[in-house]
């Protein structure tokens, strides 16, 4: 059976309503998220309206995170659950730019790691601030999925990678892709103002003595389980990528990014 809506009075931003912006949001495809700060009203549907209800558990009345996915949140008071649909009402002026993004592009190539390392690498890395993940093919990846498979994980994976930007309160949603191979995967690489690969071996520069300067892009490459081949650290110096050691310890292939993002973090934080 409908529910009956119920009216609650009409809300405007106020510096406390500013303060529900950092709790987790919910994103809109970017034409939707357009439309609703223009017509004032939002709609959303599906698996949402139970997380919203359910989860969030965000009553009539109550206040919505709501994001494009592109950078800009803005803020809206739910006026009626009907069994799969919400409506909301956008509040005026309330539309922002996203603080919590690193002013610069961060872009993670990930070498394919076995089993479900992947699904952990990429939530944490978008909890972390990450703006794009490239999975990366290399010689010792032991997981070497046809295309196929590929891009029947890579959707499961951004999926994962949506959720874990609407936890974390993030502005926009990072992509991932590939499968590419390391040696496109270092092409791409060098165009970066600041690329490194991360590198257990000898001859290696300290991690912060690579993040320096303030940075227009930094990319940066994880091996896999087996660690990277002599001949692939080669080619990334011919390309002119140095190698970035991460202290006196060995990080698995699911540690060492998380490492790097909070290195990151630290040293251009907000």
């Amino acid at each position: 059976m409908r529910e009956e809506p119920v009216l609650v009075p009409a809300i405007h931003p106020t510096k406390e309503v500013f303060r529900l912006a950092f709790r987790p949001r919910v994103f809109l495809p970017p034409d939707e998220a357009r439309k609703a700060m223009t017509s004032g009203i939002a709609v959303l549907s599906g698996p949402d309206v139970n997380h919203i209800r359910n989860v969030l558990r965000i009553p009539v009345g109550g206040i919505l995170t709501l994001g494009d996915g592109e950078g800009i949140f803005f803020l809206a008071a739910v006026r009626e659950y009907r069994k799969d649909t919400l409506i909301a009402e956008v509040l005026p002026d309330s539309a922002a730019d996203a603080e919590t993004e690193f002013p610069f592009p961060v872009v993670l190539y990930q070498c394919l790691p076995k089993g479900e390392k992947t699904d952990w690498i990429i939530q944490k890395s978008v909890e972390l601030g990450v703006t794009e993940i490239v999975l990366v093919l290399s010689e010792r990846c032991v997981a070497r999925p046809d295309a196929a498979a590929m891009e029947k994980k890579r959707i499961r994976m951004q999926r994962i990678a949506e959720s874990a930007a609407a936890q974390s309160g993030r502005g926009i949603v990072p992509s991932v892709r590939g499968l590419l191979p390391i040696g496109e995967a270092i092409r791409e690489m060098a165009e970066a103002s600041h690329p490194f690969l991360c590198y257990e071996g000898l001859d290696v520069v300290p991690l912060p003595s690579l993040l320096t300067d303030r940075p227009k892009k930094i990319a940066f490459l994880i091996g896999p389980e087996g660690g990277l081949s002599e001949q692939e650290t080669e080619l990334a110096c011919a390309a002119g990528i140095p190698l970035a050691g991460l202290g006196k310890r060995i990080l698995r292939t699911e540690t060492a990014p998380l490492f790097v993002l909070s290195c990151i973090e630290y040293r251009y934080g907000f």
